[in-house]
């Protein structure tokens, strides 16, 4: 289910030191990875921005037909500073080099595999917010052998 991977992906990101730092976020600090890891798409007032934020969420999604429990999911991750082009790529790279090909173990998800589909840079309403996004691919199967 796609709620399950908003929260595996959110557990991913938030206890990645590499990430945490590029974002100047504390190891600890709960209350600045809840401000700046945002599972939903930013509808922050950009003007206030201070600090890097990271924004991820579906975009759309599909089951296959045969495995009925395979599925896939598509996430859209928004690297957004306050005109760090330069902050925003490495970022964006270290991302692409975590999804590209890559396989998860997750609690609730049977498996877990990445790909990136696309990079580019987004428009913002803010003259001085620069975002990077990157859509990736996630496919999955769920466990239902509960039911």
């Amino acid at each position: 289910m796609v709620v399950d991977l908003y929260n595996e992906l959110y557990k991913l990101l938030t206890n990645d030191d590499q990430l945490l730092a590029f974002l100047s976020i504390p190891q600890d600090d709960e209350v600045s990875k809840t401000q700046q890891i945002i599972k939903r798409r930013t509808t922050n007032d950009l003007s206030s921005l201070s600090k890097p934020l990271l924004s991820f969420y579906a975009t759309s999604g599909k089951r296959h037909a045969a495995p009925s429990s395979l599925h896939d999911s598509f996430f859209r991750f928004d690297v957004i500073t306050l005109d760090d082009v330069e902050l925003a790529h490495k970022i964006g790279s270290y991302l692409y080099r975590k999804f590209e090909g890559c396989s998860f173990t997750t609690n609730g998800l049977e498996s877990l595999d990445s790909v990136v589909h696309s990079q580019q840079e987004t428009d913002t309403d803010l003259a001085s917010a620069y975002c990077f996004t990157l859509v990736v691919r996630f496919r999955y199967v769920i466990d239902n052998s509960t039911c």
